[in-house]
Formats: C-alpha cells, structure tokens, sequence
C-alpha cells in the first residue's frame, strides 16, 4: 500500500508516521480479510523531500475489537 501526502505537509513526528501506517494496514485488513494471513507493507511518501516504509507486523490490530 502507498500514500503520498500532499506538497507543504509539515514534518510528522515518529508516533504519528507509525499511526499513518497502522492506519493504512488495518483498513487494508478490514477491507480485504485474506490480506490477514500477511504483513501489509506500507510506504508513505511526501513527494521531493522523503519516503518512509512500515509493516502492520509492528502494529495492534483492530480486528476483534468492539
């Protein structure tokens, strides 16, 4: 999964790049079940200035909750 934010984006912390990512893996999940049985690899890029990757293996899941 892939997300570009917007030019003039201002600079994320670590905790909130990492709530980005576990954001975009558990809607992924939520969406597409099967996708469960694998890592969501998550890279997400703010265009001419930096890109970072994650996996939803380093997040909580929201499958189950109430």
């Amino acid at each position: 999964m892939s997300v570009e934010l917007p030019s003039g984006t201002g600079p994320l912390t670590e905790t909130a790049l990492a709530q980005l990512v576990c954001t975009v893996a558990d809607a992924r999940l939520l969406e597409a079940p099967a996708t469960g049985t694998t890592a969501t690899r998550v890279t997400v890029t703010l265009p001419a200035a930096w890109r970072i990757e994650g996996s939803s293996e380093a997040c909580p899941s929201v499958m189950g909750a109430d």
